[in-house]
This record gives C-alpha cells, sequence and structure tokens, in this order.
C-alpha cells in the first residue's frame, strides 16, 4: 500500500478506556484514524441502569482524534437496536482501507460489517468475549454456526487475552488472523500516577485511619449480583476467625449496597468502605492504597478495573470465570496472581492469607503486574497498530 492506510473504527459511544487509545493512535505519523458514533452516550450525561446514578466522562480526549457523531448527535441506549443509517454514506465518503468494529450485538457493528464486505474492505474486530461463563447449551449450538459464519467475513481479530483468542479459535479462526491487542487504560494519565503512587498510598490510609502494615483489599465495579463483591467479605469473616484483620474497599454504586452494608456489619474488627461511585480519576489512588486486588465475579470478560489495579502494581486475586487470567494475560498465575474456584470462600480466604503472610510474594506479584501492564499498555496504544499496517501492506 502506498500511502498512509486510513483506519474507520466504528463504535457505538465514547468509552472512557478506549477514547485514550484513540489519542495515541491519532498521534501515530503511520496511519490516519477517524472513529464513528452512533450516540453521544457518555460524552453527555446519561443514567446508568446498574450503577443507579448519572454518568458522564471526563477523559475521553475528544479534542484529541477526527471523529463525528451519527444521528445528529442524539443520546441513544447503546443496545441491541441501535443504528446509525447514514454509517454507509460517512464510511464512502472517508474511504477507509480498513473499518475496525465492536462485536455484532449491534445493528450499527452489522451495518459497519455489511459495508465493508460491500465494498471489498478489510476488517479488524474487536470484543471481550470468552468461554468461561456457564450457558445455555441449545443456544450454544445455534451460536456457533452464526458466528463461524459471521467470522469467515472478517480479516483480522483484535484479541484482549488469552481467553479471547481462545474463544475466536473455537469458532474456526485461524492463529495468524490474530493480532493482540489488550485493552487500553489512559495511559497518560496512570502513568503521572504510578510516580506518585506512594504519597497517594499514604493520603488514602490517613484518610480511612488504616495502619500501614494493615491488609487492604480493593474491588471495583458496579454494585450488581453477578459482581459478587459480598463474597469477598465472607472470605474477610473466614480470615477473622483466624485473628486475621482486614480492610476493603469496595468502589462503586448498584443495586446490592443495602446488602454489602447488612453484610459488613457482620464483622468484627475488619472494615469494609462503600464510598459509592468513584470518578476515574481517583481510582488510582485506591489502587495504590490497596495491597490486593479480588475480582470475585461470576461474569466479567475481561475486566478494565485489573488492567488499571496492575499498572498500579497491585497483585490480583480472581475468580476461574473471569476473563482476564492466562500465561500472557493480565493476571499470570502465581506471577501475579492467584486464581480461584468461583464461589469457593474458603478458597478465597486461602489466596488472600497466603498474600497476607507471605510478603516478599506479595511485592515481587506488585513489581511484575506493573512491568507487563507496561508492556501491554504500550502495545494497546501503538503496538498493534503497527502489526496491522504490516498485514494492509501485504
Amino acid at each position: 500500500m502506498a500511502s498512509i492506510p486510513r483506519i474507520a473504527i466504528v463504535i457505538s459511544h465514547p468509552i472512557q478506556h478506549f477514547c485514550p487509545q484513540y489519542a495515541s493512535l491519532a498521534r501515530l505519523d503511520n496511519i490516519k484514524l477517524k472513529v464513528f458514533f452512533a450516540s453521544t452516550l457518555g460524552f453527555k450525561k446519561y443514567v446508568d441502569p446498574n450503577f443507579k446514578q448519572e454518568i458522564s466522562w471526563d477523559n475521553l480526549y475528544m479534542d484529541e482524534f477526527d471523529h463525528v457523531f451519527l444521528n445528529e448527535g442524539k443520546t441513544l441506549a447503546a443496545d441491541k437496536t441501535l443504528d446509525a443509517p447514514e454509517l454507509d454514506n460517512a464510511l464512502e465518503e472517508y474511504k477507509p482501507d480498513l473499518v475496525i468494529v465492536h462485536g455484532y450485538f449491534q445493528k450499527y457493528q452489522r451495518r459497519a460489517y455489511a459495508w465493508a464486505r460491500k465494498n471489498n474492505i478489510r476488517i479488524a474486530y474487536i470484543s471481550d468475549s470468552e468461554r468461561r461463563q456457564k450457558r445455555n447449551p441449545l443456544k450454544e449450538i445455534l451460536k456457533y454456526f452464526f458466528i463461524r459464519k459471521y467470522f469467515s467475513g472478517i480479516d483480522y481479530f483484535l484479541s484482549v487475552g488469552d481467553a479471547n483468542e481462545f474463544f475466536y479459535k473455537h469458532y474456526g479462526v485461524a492463529s495468524g488472523k490474530i493480532i493482540r491487542m489488550h485493552f487500553s487504560i489512559d495511559l497518560r494519565y496512570y502513568e503521572k500516577k504510578y510516580e506518585c503512587r506512594k504519597e497517594m498510598r499514604k493520603a488514602i490510609r490517613s484518610e480511612y485511619k488504616i495502619k500501614d502494615d494493615e491488609l487492604v483489599l480493593c474491588v471495583v465495579g458496579k454494585l450488581v449480583p453477578w459482581k459478587n463483591q459480598s463474597d469477598i467479605i465472607d472470605a474477610m469473616k473466614v480470615l477473622e476467625q483466624q485473628a486475621i484483620k482486614t480492610h476493603l474497599f469496595v468502589l462503586g454504586s448498584g443495586t446490592t449496597m443495602d446488602l454489602l452494608k447488612s453484610k459488613s456489619q457482620q464483622l468484627g474488627n475488619s472494615e469494609v468502605y462503600l464510598p459509592g461511585f468513584i470518578l476515574p480519576a481517583d481510582l488510582p489512588s485506591y489502587y495504590a492504597a490497596s495491597d490486593i486486588y479480588v475480582h470475585p465475579a461470576s461474569v466479567e470478560p475481561h475486566s478494565l478495573a485489573i488492567s488499571e489495579a496492575i499498572y498500579m502494581g497491585v497483585p490480583v486475586i480472581l475468580s476461574d470465570r473471569c476473563g482476564s487470567f492466562g500465561d500472557h494475560d493480565d493476571v499470570q498465575e502465581n506471577k501475579n496472581g492467584l486464581v480461584y474456584s468461583f464461589g469457593n470462600i474458603t478458597e478465597l480466604a486461602e489466596k488472600i492469607l497466603q498474600l497476607n503472610q507471605n510478603k516478599i510474594q506479595r511485592s515481587a506479584f506488585g513489581e511484575y503486574s506493573h512491568e507487563i501492564a507496561v508492556r501491554f499498555q504500550q502495545r494497546s496504544h501503538k503496538g498493534f497498530v503497527e502489526e496491522l499496517v504490516k498485514h494492509l501492506e501485504l
């Protein structure tokens, strides 16, 4: 390809962890980038049904990358009905060499896929799908044939982790079509925050009157049943039976807030803090104040919070239903984290106890977390595009 390739990213709305990536990609001199949004959700305020409050993001860097809002800039729900009929003309005018689509759930993404196929434009596909959840066997059979056919029309698959790559291969994708991307975080911001992590740790612990040698756990996410934050509190009860005092930050808001408050009152001298929804800009301070990040979800394709926590140098304990662990993923067992069987409170408590007792291991885990996170984010904000460009030039 003689000229600089033109890349179109088609995505429902501005998403807080993708927009910083777009800003990074826009600074590259080997591509031209334009992002096509179907909704202003997140750019403009909206009420999130799970957070149970009004949300907008302030780290979108919208002035740093070329973009367009279709549907007259309306704030539309990012559900399966989302579409933008004018996308066809917008892509025709832009004339991309590659269209990047996010999944197939929305009409909007399927429209982009159909346009690219019709015009013989190459397609790259992003999702965080994995196969670690329990699913209906009949639906799985029907889904299998649909997805294999759909995937046969895609040129490249931008994977975010080991479980995601296994998902692609299950549906017939050849290894040569898969390019590792990793999910992005706001790298520019986290680079600055990592440098002052010691000061932030001291400030948060001082605010909550937590001694420096006391064990602090952390979990981030919507307070909804499938996140299972209450499992951590149950594990804290088990640890109290062994005279182990712990502190837990549960950062988020949602429908299970009252349940978590009730459970936390059953503890003896351990403490649970429920400050509600925390702005993304404030999360690094809580990661820095934590000794272990715990993710007990029953459904979690690939956690943004885990990607952020490891960048801040935090070891991770997560359930085997999560899509963030693997030999080449955010959590590498016995290198920077531990995996336990979902719902097994005794095993979760044992994993926490292991890292509490072995401070040398915990420190080594934290150092390795940051080491791999730096590498992964460099690839997410630049490296995967360089590999894509090589493919486009063939």
